[in-house]
This record gives C-alpha cells, sequence and structure tokens, in this order.
C-alpha cells in the first residue's frame, strides 16, 4: 500500500462529493483525519497538475480541470462539457477552421476541448498558455470582476513583455482588458499572421469559459471575417442557454 497515493484519491473523492462548493483545508484535513501539512502538501501537488483548483485565497479548493478531462464530463461551475464539445465540433464544421473552448484554472488558459480543421494550413493551439499571451485568455480575464482581476494579480503578477507587450502597470492591463470587454466579440491579428476571434461564455451572469476560432491571417477576408463571427455568437448563445 501506497499511503500518499490513498490520501491523494481519499481528497479528490472527498471534494468530488460536492464538485461545486469549495472546501477550506482544515474541512479537508478533519473530514479526512489528516495532518494539516501533510494535507496541504499534497493538495499542493494536486493544484499543480490541476487535479484540484484554488483561485482565490479566501476561498477554498474544489476539483480541477484535469479530473474533469478524465471523464469528459461537466466542468467549471455551470459549463456542460459534453453539450459544449458537440457545438464546438459542429461549429468547426460550419467554418472549417480551428475552433477551441478554454477556461483559465490557477493561473493558467488551459484549452479543454479543440475541433481541428482540415487544412493543411492550420493554427496549432498548445494546451497551456498564459492568460495574458492567449486571446481566449484575455477575454476571460477581461470579464472577471475588480476583485476577480486583483486577485489574479496579486497571485500571477503582471505581464511579461513577451506575454503582453507595453503592459508594464497595472492600469494599463485595466485599460487593455476594459476595451475587451466593451466589445461583444476579441478579434486580433499578430505578428506571426494568426488571427483570432474570440467570446466569452457566461453562466449565471459569471464568465466560466471563452471560445475561439484560430486561423491563418491568409484566409481571414472579410467573407470569413463576418461568417467566423456569426457562427462564433451563434454557438456561444447555445452553450450559455
Amino acid at each position: 500500500m501506497i499511503q500518499v497515493i490513498h490520501r491523494a484519491l481519499n481528497i479528490l473523492e472527498f471534494l468530488s462529493q460536492d464538485p461545486q462548493k469549495e472546501y477550506f483545508l482544515s474541512e479537508i484535513s478533519e473530514s479526512l483525519g489528516l495532518n494539516k501539512a501533510t494535507c496541504a502538501n499534497i493538495i499542493k501537488t494536486l493544484t499543480d497538475r490541476g487535479y484540484i483548483e484554488h483561485e482565490e485565497q479566501r476561498k477554498g479548493y474544489r476539483l480541477g480541470h484535469m479530473a474533469y478531462r478524465l471523464t469528459n464530463s461537466t466542468f467549471n461551475r455551470g459549463l456542460d462539457y459534453a453539450f459544449a464539445k458537440e457545438e464546438v465540433d459542429r461549429l468547426r464544421d460550419i467554418i472549417n477552421e480551428n475552433v477551441i473552448l478554454s477556461v483559465v484554472s490557477n493561473g493558467k488558459r488551459i484549452l479543454i476541448h479543440e475541433a481541428e480543421t482540415d487544412h493543411e494550413l492550420a493554427v496549432k493551439t498548445t494546451y497551456e498558455q498564459s492568460p495574458y499571451k492567449a486571446s481566449t485568455g484575455k477575454v476571460i480575464l477581461a470579464h472577471y470582476t475588480s476583485d476577480q482581476l486583483d486577485n489574479f494579480i496579486n497571485r500571477y503578477g503582471l505581464p511579461s513583455e513577451s506575454e503582453w507587450e507595453g503592459v508594464d502597470s497595472k492600469e494599463e492591463l485595466v485599460r487593455r482588458l476594459e476595451v475587451i470587454r466593451e466589445a461583444p466579440v476579441y478579434v486580433h491579428t499578430n505578428s506571426k499572421h494568426v488571427a483570432s476571434v474570440t467570446v466569452p461564455i457566461f453562466s449565471k451572469n459569471k464568465i466560466v469559459a471563452s471560445l475561439g476560432v484560430y486561423l491563418p491571417d491568409i484566409r481571414f477576408s472579410q467573407t470569413e471575417k463576418d461568417l467566423i463571427i456569426s457562427a462564433l455568437l451563434d454557438t456561444a448563445k447555445k452553450i450559455q442557454h
């Protein structure tokens, strides 16, 4: 018997009793009869691996994206992964471009589903990335409340120059996020000739995810842009409802 593995699984099983509830460290350790320091060390490892998430210091712990990724089940406060996946795949079929569904968890933009195009020239997106660098991450941060954004900055800092050029202060970060927030769709083309179109996904008026399309800008004509925006907004509406 490998005791630490049993303890880690006990913690995950405890959190899975009520996946939407946030449990404090003291609740977990006392309920499972674990030393608080030992429990904290195991939770830190599970958090680093994405099996537990802990977004705000004032709040507790709950199951993270990797726990749900193993079973393709509901994730992130009301986002029905199975239904969303079907809609993302359907959107890919309509526009024939790469479509991704993303969340922000433990300071990273996490790709929870990608529907790939059959174009020979396509844009690949990394599974995990700084939300400051990814369009889908920026859109989620743009719809954070002031308290959520303050907490995020306190825990993970401001973006580096490579992550978001020219954002060297909190004031500048807030200003740029406000610009993104005010538009129903975030359209961006970077220096590597990659165009992205992204919309937020809400659940009960709270930001839970973002839906994005990535493609080479050589295919990003006005006609293509209009088609993508229309289809993207329609898909986001279906997922939200």
